[in-house]
């Protein structure tokens, strides 16, 4: 088993950067000056992002280290389009441009159909090349709660090497266990947590921020994600592409060793997303493979609406739904691209993932 490290932010982020790496053997141990970096970050919107300066002190890391061939690469909720928005208003065009470092959108990438050994529910994935271009991926998650896997921490932030209708495939086909799919086809070198300014109560978006003011650093993901999510206080049994990865992989958690700050001193008891406390009473959800980012697009639309705007609102949101679905007493609201209109909805709320501010308008037109 190998060591998780824990270091508080307390003397600035790029110390405590240095002293996560340094107590797992240091950033040279899992990269070396000549080889072809990937840094994969999480970006998702305007929030919840890995932090900026976390990410531009590893940058520099490398750079102190010789490494001259390095990448950022992501691909987002939504379209190509809406990873290039992303990249602009989080700031990291700007890092990258600082350093001249590609930023890689792999929303645009081709893949490559790769084999995934003793799978578990898929036996290819499509994965963007660029992936298979480097030599070594190094993975800046950020500390969040999810509304649909519990947590997100190193394991799930790898779901963001996908490309196209890939990423709807994997809640089509049981989002759980084709990450832990995923994971045992791509492997990051080193995983490096930004546990500065988590998430709380509602995520990947639309959640509470909570300043733990740390760095959590290890080579194995499923053991970072596993310290990780006791940090948060959940257990294996409510993060269940973790508890997969362990048991498929023989992971024995109690071999963990943990560097630096103890378990005990940083543990916090996370909000954790409580879906019948966001969905009004009036409001019913009819859901058939939607993907997370519109499932949480509707969540997010959901705390802005006011008041019950009628008596009974029905709200349809996936590819799979059909005609036969629609038969709910009440008003009908499509939500999204993928629920086809002309099923007999009263309103559609466009968008791959919708604004959410647009299931309010829609439901406020239609008074």
């Amino acid at each position: 088993m190998g060591t998780v490290s824990i270091a508080k932010t307390t003397n600035g982020i790029k110390p405590a950067l240095i002293q996560a790496l340094n107590l797992i053997g240091g950033l040279n141990r899992f990269v070396a000056a000549n080889d072809r970096i990937m840094l994969k970050p999480n970006l998702n919107g305007t929030e919840g992002l890995t932090d900026i300066s976390l990410f531009e002190s590893l940058i520099q890391l490398l750079s102190d280290l010789g490494a001259k061939n390095v990448i950022i690469a992501e691909s987002t909720f939504g379209n190509a389009d809406m990873t290039d928005m992303c990249f602009l208003k989080s700031g990291y065009a700007e890092l990258a441009k600082k350093y001249t470092i590609p930023l890689i959108n792999l929303n645009r990438s081709q893949y490559i159909e790769k084999e995934v050994a003793r799978p578990l529910v898929l036996k290819k994935i499509r994965i963007a090349k660029e992936v298979f271009e480097v030599d070594k991926i190094i993975n800046v998650p950020i500390m969040k709660v999810h509304y649909a896997t519990g947590v997100t921490l190193s394991l799930k932030n790898m779901k963001g090497l996908l490309v196209g209708e890939e990423k709807r495939r994997f809640h089509e086909v049981g989002l759980d266990k084709a990450i832990v799919d995923l994971n045992t086809t791509v492997e990051p070198a080193l995983n490096i947590v930004d546990s500065i300014h988590c998430m709380e109560r509602m995520g990947p978006r639309g959640g509470d921020r909570v300043d733990l003011d740390m760095i959590l650093a290890g080579e194995d993901a499923a053991e970072v994600d596993y310290v990780g999510s006791q940090i948060m206080s959940y257990s294996l049994e409510e993060v269940k592409h973790l508890k997969y990865y362990i048991e498929q992989h023989d992971v024995d958690v109690n071999e963990i060793m943990i560097a630096g700050e103890s378990l005990e001193k940083v543990k916090r008891q996370f909000k954790k997303v409580q879906m019948d406390t966001l969905i009004p009473g009036n409001v019913h959800i009819h859901e058939k493979d939607a993907c997370s980012a519109c499932m949480n697009a509707l969540l997010l639309s959901l705390r802005f609406l006011d008041k019950p705007s009628r008596d009974n609102v029905n709200v349809y949101l996936g590819s799979k739904v059909d005609i036969e679905n629609v038969n709910a007493e009440g008003y009908k609201v499509a939500f999204g691209n993928c629920c086809v209109y002309g099923m007999g909805f009263n309103a559609h709320v466009k968008g791959c993932p919708p604004y959410p501010f647009d299931l309010k308008r829609v439901l406020e037109e239609h008074e």
